[in-house]
């Protein structure tokens, strides 16, 4: 592991002479990305640089040449920023702007929504459902219930568990109340 410890005259030099090193390491062996954090070329570059100081310091003339040590030292160490890097990237969300100026979200529209609104909109959600259930009877209304449920936080299978079926069933009323549902021009207009 890197370890901050201040390089002596002869391992400086060591280091300036050799940092041919790192671009050669880059070139062969990492792939410069200039479009995502932590893999441009100016990160892997000073990366590489910390790894040529950390390899002169425990570099052993007796048991190498210090080039062949080094670029496996650098190496290794640009593959294991890579790979930690990579793992950081995923949760990450990416942020940009489209021509018209909207931001987006891993390449989708983003929209701020803050935990007020969801709760408000899962409210007048659950209520227009309530609404609408009334009107029907049979495998819709039991697909409306589940619906309900579903929008509580509850899973398909625990929906089953608690109606005593299989969980296909459970499915198959949710589909048929949304069939009936896209076509209720009240409950849609209340949706809006």
């Amino acid at each position: 592991m890197k370890q901050n410890i201040p390089l002596t005259s002869e391992q400086q030099k060591l280091v300036e002479t050799h940092l041919y090193i790192v671009n050669w390491v880059m070139s062969e062996s990492i792939h410069v990305h200039k479009n995502i954090y932590g893999f441009e070329y100016e990160d892997l570059y000073q990366e590489g640089c910390i790894w040529l100081c950390y390899a002169a310091t425990t570099y052993n003339p007796e048991r190498s040449q210090f080039s062949t040590y080094a670029k496996r030292i650098v190496c290794n160490g640009l593959f294991s920023y890579c790979r930690q890097m990579h793992s950081r990237q995923s949760h990450f969300t990416y942020f940009a702007v489209d021509k018209q100026g909207n931001l987006l979200a891993n390449g989708e529209p983003y929209v701020l929504v803050d935990d007020f609104d969801i709760q408000i909109n899962m409210i007048e959600t659950l209520d227009l459902l309530a609404s609408a259930e009334k009107k029907y009877q049979g495998v819709t209304k039991l697909g409306i219930e589940a619906l309900k449920l579903k929008l509580k936080g509850m899973s398909v299978s625990e929906i089953a568990d608690l109606y005593h079926v299989p969980p296909p069933h459970v499915g198959a009323w949710i589909s048929r109340a949304t069939q009936k549902l896209r076509k209720d021009t009240p409950f849609l207009s209340g949706l809006l």
